[in-house]
């Protein structure tokens, strides 16, 4: 617990510096899981794209070749493929075996709630939520989501 002239706060400025940045590759994280997700959901034959050929008053005379759309790069971060075995597929096909299908999984969910505790102070002590990860472990998610964010070129 950390007191500051606003009021007691969960972590010191550092920490809450390094959870900022956590937070935003975690979010990006999520729009990459769900962008993979819209991906996948469609069939091969599907994940194109289509360009229209426009003559001079801009009316569509026919389509280019279709372009695959490549499957979206995941933060390596906070989430990962799995394989995951169901018995039925997306169509509705039962069969006893099973179907195995790729999922995306998100690891770390606490980061948002973390985030957002230490940005809001408390009057009271005791009324401070503790972090769930220790400072040691959040230095080192830091290093590794720095190391992401300099290859990936988003900041």
């Amino acid at each position: 617990m950390f007191r500051s002239r606003w009021g007691n706060h969960p972590c010191d400025y550092q920490t809450f510096h390094k959870l900022k940045l956590l937070n935003i590759v975690y979010q990006e994280a999520i729009r990459r899981a769900r962008a993979w997700q819209r991906w996948y959901r469609k069939d091969p034959h599907n994940r194109v794209v289509r360009r229209r050929i426009r003559n001079a008053q801009g009316q569509t005379i026919g389509y280019e070749p279709s372009i695959p759309v490549p499957e979206p790069v995941l933060c390596a971060v906070f989430s990962q493929k799995t394989l995951e075995k169901r018995q039925v597929d997306k169509r509705g096909n039962f069969s006893r075996d099973g179907f195995v299908e790729e999922r995306v999984v998100l690891e770390h969910a606490w980061i948002p709630g973390d985030y957002a505790a230490a940005r809001k102070p408390v009057s009271e002590p005791a009324d401070v939520r503790p972090l769930h990860c220790s400072a040691a472990e959040i230095d080192d998610l830091y290093e590794k989501a720095r190391a992401w964010l300099e290859v990936q070129d988003l900041r």
